[in-house]
């Protein structure tokens, strides 16, 4: 190194080129492309060994140890463990008594401690005399309620590592005077008293994620912006957090000048905004983000009056906003104000949309030219008319919608991209609309949990919708469909329709009480299919003799469990020797009465001349 990068920057170069010497393999990285696990070869892995080894006596001695791991249950415990000249230990000094170089717990020589998914409630306040600690890793102590006061003393930290501390309801004050810190996963804002919002001032070499909790007892825009976020170029993740409860409704609120004020780096790739009380809308700012979550907050609309197209286009002119999620939204009208003209820049880019629980939301949806997957649940005065403006739109997903019945007829006009409807929960909705007849590129349709449902176009995942008998709309919607499941019908026989899904490539029958046979149109129509399932089918008997032409067809299962109402009349006669074997002893890949037959050749010598059945025994649920 040249003396300019940080241990930590170094570290991620030398792991990029182990990586591209293969020396490590199957590196996993975060959506910020940091390094997360990695795998290392055996041969790697015992020359490592060896060398560790060599410089600390292995095993057999421990009088040297620097790093050690201890990995037991809680309800086991230690008896003994013979290390001598331990210097300074608290909870382990019964069994880590004398080992003077151990760099790993508490003492004062240690620069690592790993207390993550610990039962700790309290820390001693004897950590803080570990001068020489740069990394405390206390993620996932759910039990943790707060820090030591002397937590300003470790002044070689550069690792304080806080996700998952819930219930941590303090922090002292001091903390901003570690200048290496490189990350603080959480803050826990202490009013008058403990830690101050100002404390992360200085502390612009922050990395990854960091969370601030009880944004609410901030007294007003000048402390937020003694923050100084917008300096820290180095964060990904910022999660905003206001304690919105029952006690603050008596209170005066300024959460919408402290969020202004708490503006970041433009570069920030996450934020999470949580119990927000504005009245009228987000800042401007939120448009420089990449992905925007906001849960439980009280903001009528996401751009209002006050942030005009052109404040919105100053702020960021590329619209870097690409997913926005919105939940538990009870006053969110839409997501511009009524004086809001045109399309802002924040939305140009948007390509992920999701609304759940958000049940005053009734204005238009504006044009979102970029926009691919929509997302509504528990949103009962949506505007579905609006959704056709979604040119773009690839993915649409709606659940929990109370009291609809039906869809408007514009809903899907010019979704003419839309490869994926997904409808579950609608518990009064009685048809879809027409116009589903005009998604030609529709490739999916799940349809779970619609039980007045009666009649559909007919597609896809079709879940516990007993009175469906037919696919009653036009076919050519579906010219493009290539894989359907039905699964809870009390039909007799398969929908006609079926035999215009000329591209089907996978069927999936689940669940029919009372289907007989499949008809005999079957293997002359579904000339493309690959994949067929019949599960739960009891009074099922046959397969339709020209089933034994579909040279396309790889695999067939039939389930045939008793304990769960199998197709117990088909399985066995499917069997070798059954009067429906000669139909399928075509299919490479057959399952049935929970065993597998598979299409295997006898050697590799023969691979390319015989083939026999080998069959092997498999667990099988449907």
């Amino acid at each position: 190194s040249n003396g300019t990068m940080e241990v930590e920057d170094i570290g991620d170069v030398v792991v990029t080129e182990l990586h591209h010497r293969s020396l490590f393999q199957d590196v996993r990285k975060d959506e910020f492309g940091s390094v997360l696990t990695f795998k290392m070869h055996d041969r790697v892995h015992d020359l490592a060994q060896f060398v560790m080894e060599a410089k600390h006596g292995g095993t057999e001695s421990i009088r040297t140890i620097r790093h050690l791991a201890l990995d037991f249950p809680y309800d086991e415990q230690i008896v003994a463990f013979p290390i001598k000249r331990m210097r300074g230990t608290d909870q382990y000094s019964s069994f880590l008594s004398e080992c003077g170089s151990l760099r790993v717990l508490n003492v004062r020589t240690a620069w690592h401690v790993n207390l993550s998914g610990s039962q700790i409630v309290e820390l001693p306040n004897s950590i803080c005399g570990m001068w020489n600690l740069q990394i405390l890793n206390l993620n996932d102590c759910e039990h943790l309620r707060s820090l030591p006061k002397g937590m300003r003393f470790l002044r070689n930290l550069r690792h304080l590592c806080l996700r998952g501390c819930w219930n941590l309801t303090h922090m002292p004050s001091g903390i901003g005077e570690l200048s290496c810190l490189r990350t603080l996963s959480m803050v826990v804002l202490g009013g008058k008293k403990g830690f101050q919002l100002s404390e992360l001032r200085g502390l612009n070499m922050l990395i990854g994620e960091l969370s601030i909790r009880h944004l609410e007892r901030v007294e007003d825009k000048k402390d937020a912006e003694e923050a100084w976020l917008i300096g820290k170029q180095s964060l990904r993740r910022l999660c905003l957090y206001f304690n919105w409860d029952s006690e603050r409704t008596l209170q005066r609120y300024n959460d919408e000048e402290v969020l202004e004020a708490l503006k970041p780096s433009p570069i920030l790739q996450f934020l999470h905004i949580e119990g927000f009380n504005g009245s009228s809308s987000f800042p401007s700012w939120i448009s420089t983000v990449t992905t925007v979550r906001v849960f439980n907050s009280a903001p009528e609309y996401i751009v209002g009056a006050q942030e005009s197209t052109a404040t919105a286009a100053t702020d960021n002119p590329k619209g870097m906003l690409k997913a926005l999620v919105l939940w538990d939204m009870p006053n969110l009208k839409g997501m511009l104000g009524r004086e809001v003209q045109g399309t802002p820049g924040i939305f140009t880019q948007l390509q992920y949309l999701s609304f759940v629980d958000c049940p005053t939301l009734m204005l238009p949806l504006p044009r979102m030219p970029s926009l691919k997957e929509l997302d509504v649940n528990m949103c009962p005065n949506m505007a579905w008319a609006s959704i056709s403006n979604l040119t773009s739109l690839n993915s649409l997903e709606v659940g929990n919608i109370e009291g609809l019945s039906c869809f408007p007829e514009e809903m899907l006009q010019n979704l003419s991209l839309l490869e994926s409807l997904e409808i579950k929960q609608m518990k009064d909705l009685r048809a879809l609309p027409r116009s589903l007849a005009s998604l030609t590129a529709l490739k999916e349709l799940a349809i779970e949990e619609c039980p007045k449902l009666g009649s559909l176009p007919k597609e896809l995942h079709l879940f516990d919708c007993f009175n469906l008998v037919s696919l009653s709309m036009g076919t050519k919607a579906l010219e493009s469909l290539t894989h359907l499941r039905i699964q809870g019908s009390y039909a007799t026989a398969l929908p006609e329709e079926v035999k215009h899904f000329p591209a089907l490539q996978k069927l999936d029958l689940r669940d029919f009480p009372n289907l007989t046979s499949l008809p005999d149109w079957f293997g002359d129509h579904l000339t493309s299919l690959r994949d067929l399932t019949l599960c739960m089918c009891p009074k099922l008997e046959t397969l339709p003799s020209n089933i034994q032409m579909m040279t396309t067809l790889q695999s067939l299962t039939i389930e045939n469990n008793t304990t769960i109402l199998g197709c117990d009349l088909l399985g066995p006669r499917c069997e070798r020797g059954g009067e429906e074997w000669h139909k399928i002893k075509h299919i490479p890949d057959r399952r049935l009465r929970n065993k597998l037959f598979v299409h295997y050749p006898v050697s590799v010598e023969k691979a390319n001349t015989s083939t026999q059945f080998i069959p092997y025994p498999v667990d099988m649920i449907c």
